[in-house]
């Protein structure tokens, strides 16, 4: 187990070794929960997006995406060319 030490601003550095293992570069963000129970801080990488992009993340869509993946792996698929696709899109 390694040690950090907080400083008066209550700053830490997290070692090295644990950002390589959890793949943590440059600046990051972290959720904290405190566990008083386990007298715990617990730190966890977050993604902060921005509000126009949630809409991807909500139960609705996350369901349609695991429809189309279902469909796609069971051989329900189309093929469409770019005129189509441009048809489509007006």
């Amino acid at each position: 187990m390694k040690t950090v030490v907080m400083n008066g601003s209550g700053r830490i550095t997290v070692p090295a070794e644990a950002r390589r293992e959890l793949g943590i570069e440059g600046e990051a963000e972290f959720e904290i929960e405190v566990d008083a129970e386990q007298d715990a801080i617990i730190l966890r990488p977050a993604v902060v997006l921005r509000r126009e992009d949630a809409w991807a993340y909500t139960a609705e869509h996350r369901a349609l995406l695991a429809r189309a993946h279902r469909d796609s792996r069971e051989g329900r698929v189309r093929t469409v060319s770019e005129d189509d696709l441009s048809v489509m899109g007006s």
